[in-house]
């Protein structure tokens, strides 16, 4: 029998350059690779790390401290994770402690000074059959109130009592006092049931005929409600959601409560568990393709089947997530899983809910809104127990990190966004390149989908490294939305504007309005101007924390900081420079838009989609909800509306500010400006009549300007890369940006010069800077910027050694050792 490993490396969640080595005595028999297990850092303080390797090495330097107490009775991380941990904090120039913290949901951090408490929900008779141990704990727990680990440790006379509180936790049992305090509330729905009365197929005829002739909504409603039930079961006693029921009848709640107060039927809420997968004993038939939907399938399946991997570019409504959806049901069919990446969680409402009709009994949400409880559970039923079983995970970036078994496919939808990239804290990953990384690792099939294509997918399809599969109809035969631009120098030169609308765009929202249909509004700024500034002298107040001016929140009546949260309130009525009373907001967001909307349009329904109106953790969701259902006729949003929705009622489409985008300092600027453009005109027309888009400019012959109305993304990307080209920036080089903060701008600027003489040393021509960002303080800290350009052509690994290098001697000089600086390979 081979010798137990007596050391293991312990990974704990802290940027240290080295995995930790603790001696495994009194654990070895039940200690694996993947297993949590508490330990000692330093002089006193316990973190909970994950075991990376066991071996029979002591280690160098220092004597093995025993690792304080298992915490698992299996793996909680795959040896798949522990490798993807390892590869991103090579290639993004970080430590893998920190792809650790970012990497693992909060529940599974456990410290010694956690303190347990009886979950809200706990049901005793689950203590039935438990073991002993958990059995005292969980009394113990109940008697005092709450438990800290190491008081456990007490109770039950052991070193290591983490087994049986794990087994408490899973079974819903106890719960970290942490966890308790998020106001913990169940999750509830509303249900329809009919009445008995109406159970008969004789009550139900009579009935839908009565409301044919009198109230047609009705129904449509009730015909709704009995087509649910029949793909439910057909049972007549059976509950339905009251969400799925409006969105099939597209209605909204008050024709429900009417039916409610006929007696039509009982409504109530009932309370959805956690882990509730969303109507799993359903399964509509997969939606039917198009001719132009079913030669994209095939073409995927070929890339799939040749071991390649792909770009779906498919135009705004061209129905990219019905071909999405066969090629999920091909791969679970197999029995493997599916990653479907969104970029944002906003994106997920919608996505959700078309997915639940076909998969629901495989669907896995996660993202960073949910509860520690509900993070925690989820990785947990991805994890599984015994053989992997195929899922649905969907998510944004974060659900990267989940322990997927079996991986067979990964969709990463609307690859252009910027929101893939990960920004602060490291590691500061691009989530489009690990998902393609990860089905190299483990040969799945990765298809990047959007109707406007990153430059740098798009090249890597010109140099055969992607498949391209082109779909260039919108579904159902609906025709592109026509696009205008509406001059913004004659309509003021010819006195045509209504505040910030021009003439054009009012009469174009009036039209819409009139024929029963509804309008999104775009401008990219939330709040209600973006300065507060004296119309005498010029005075704007500024943030007393950063180099930039307050934003004026008028709901709120304060001016805000948008970068570090530093608030006045209320606005200075006078000005602090001159001293007269003509301080005016100026400049233009969303607040404001809804404001004149309500002078121009007093009897039309306004709704506002920004971070201010969508804090809470369903608020998003409840805009969308309402909006589709009509029960608004104007949304009013920030970039938030440009993204993956799906509204069919959309006549008109208006940017109110295009100009904005086209005018930021960076090489990405106009892409983006395009991209923004075409997505948010995009949710224009999406079913019957051709939708209209107005985009007010002050450079209406702008070439972006052109390309967006012509849907010319080809020529934009040919042009870009021109210019890519000649200025050498990617995809035809590669980029890291150092970023150095201190709150002292002699000694960063003295800082920033050392390190780029050191720098251009060895890298020569490559380094440019130091240069002083756009905007260059940021919460007390002073930024200067080193930007650094490799050729594709030189191995990665073999500069980033180089670089580190360089890094670690600057970051050892005594000089600089409180110099913050920030790594951060292919910036967005």
């Amino acid at each position: 029998m081979m010798p137990l490993p007596p050391y293991a490396d312990v990974l704990v969640p802290l940027p240290l350059p080295n995995l930790l080595t603790y001696a495994t005595e009194g654990v070895e028999d039940v200690l694996e690779v993947g297993m949590r297990v508490v330990v000692q850092v330093g002089a006193r303080k316990r973190y909970t790390g994950v075991v990376c390797r066991l071996h029979p090495d002591a280690p160098k330097g220092y004597a093995a401290r025993a690792i304080d107490a298992v915490v698992d009775d299996r793996p909680v991380v795959t040896p798949g994770q522990l490798r993807m941990w390892e590869w991103m904090a090579g290639y993004y120039m970080c430590t893998r402690g920190e792809v650790m913290a970012a990497a693992l949901p909060s529940g599974l951090k456990l410290s010694s000074q956690t303190r347990l408490v009886v979950h809200p929900e706990a049901n005793v008779d689950d203590l039935r059959g438990m073991a002993p141990q958990a059995q005292l704990l969980f009394d113990a727990i109940e008697l005092r109130k709450g438990l800290q680990l190491s008081e456990a440790a007490e109770v039950l006379d052991v070193k290591h009592p983490q087994r049986w509180v794990n087994q408490l936790v899973q079974a819903q049992l106890i719960v970290s006092e942490e966890e308790w305090k998020e106001r913990y509330k169940p999750k509830t729905e509303r249900t329809l049931q009919l009445p008995k009365f109406l159970r008969t197929q004789e009550a139900l005829g009579a009935t839908l005929d009565e409301l044919d002739r009198r109230a047609p909504k009705q129904a449509r409603i009730l015909t709704a409600f009995l087509q649910l039930l029949e793909e439910q079961g057909g049972k007549r006693d059976s509950i339905v959601s009251e969400k799925e029921v409006l969105a099939r009848a597209d209605a909204d709640p008050s024709a429900v409560k009417r039916m409610q107060a006929k007696g039509l039927w009982e409504r109530n809420e009932r309370v959805v568990d956690a882990s509730e997968r969303i109507n799993a004993n359903r399964s509509i038939p997969l939606p039917v393709l198009s001719s132009f939907q079913s030669e994209a399938h095939a073409a995927l399946r070929m890339s799939q089947e040749a071991g390649r991997k792909a770009l779906l570019h498919g135009v705004t409504g061209s129905g990219k997530t019905e071909v999405y959806i066969h090629l999920i049901a091909d791969v679970l069919e197999r029995g493997e899983t599916v990653l479907f990446l969104v970029p944002e969680i906003a994106l997920t409402t919608q996505l959700i809910q078309r997915l639940s009709h076909h998969f629901a009994a495989f669907l896995h949400v996660y993202h960073s809104r949910f509860t520690r409880r509900e993070q925690t559970e989820t990785w947990l039923e991805v994890l599984g127990k015994g053989r992997p079983t195929p899922k649905l995970i969907v998510g944004p970036r974060s659900a990267l990190f989940l322990p997927m078994q079996q991986l067979g496919l990964i969709i990463v939808d609307e690859e252009h966004e910027p929101s893939f990239k990960q920004h602060d804290p490291a590691p500061r990953y691009q989530a489009r390149d690990v998902a393609m990384w990860m089905a190299a690792r483990d040969q799945a099939f990765c298809v990047l989908g959007s109707a406007t294509p990153s430059v740098e997918t798009h090249w890597l399809t010109t140099q055969g490294r992607l498949d391209r599969v082109e779909m260039n109809e919108r579904y159902g035969g609906v025709m592109l939305p026509e696009i205008w631009c509406s001059d913004l120098r004659k309509a003021h030169r010819q006195r045509a504007m209504h505040g910030h609308f021009s003439r054009l765009l009012k009469l174009e929202i009036e039209a819409v309005l009139e024929s029963g249909r509804q309008v999104i509004l775009f401008q990219n700024r939330r709040g209600y101007s973006p300065m507060w500034q004296c119309e005498t002298c010029a005075w704007i107040p500024e943030c007393e924390r950063c180099d930039v001016p307050l934003t004026v929140h008028k709901w709120k009546n304060e001016l805000n900081c948008h970068h570090c949260g530093y608030v006045v309130d209320p606005p200075p009525p006078v000005c602090l420079s001159c001293g007269r009373s003509t301080m005016k907001p100026k400049g233009l967001g969303t607040e404001r838009i809804e404001e004149e909307l309500a002078e121009h349009f007093p009897a039309a329904r306004v709704a506002r989609m920004d971070a201010d109106t969508t804090r809470s953790r369903h608020g998003h969701a409840r805009l969308v909800r309402a909006f589709a259902n009509r029960e608004f006729d104007i949304l009013v949003g920030t970039q938030m509306v440009t993204k993956g929705l799906d509204f069919a009622h959309v006549g008109l489409v208006g940017v109110l500010s295009a100009d904005r985008m086209l005018n930021f300092p960076d090489f990405r600027s106009f892409e983006r400006a395009f991209q923004m453009l075409t997505q948010v005109a995009g949710r224009a027309g999406r079913s019957g009549e051709r939708g209209k888009v107005i985009l007010q400019t002050y450079n209406p012959d702008h070439w972006v300007m052109t390309k967006v109305m012509a849907n010319d993304y080809i020529g934009l990307v040919k042009q870009e890369l021109i210019e890519r080209k000649n200025y050498r920036y990617p995809p035809f080089v590669r980029l890291i940006r150092l970023t150095l903060k201190h709150s002292d701008v002699q000694r960063l600027e003295a800082a920033s010069e050392v390190l780029a003489a050191r720098l251009t040393q060895r890298f020569m021509a490559r380094v440019i800077g130091p240069e002083t960002p756009m905007i260059s303080r940021i919460n007390d800290l002073h930024h200067r910027v080193l930007l650094l350009k490799f050729e594709r052509e030189l191995r990665p690994n073999t500069f980033k050694e180089l670089l580190k290098a360089d890094l670690d001697a600057f970051q050892a000089d005594e000089r600089f050792k409180r110099i913050r600086l920030i790594v951060d390979v292919d910036p967005a």
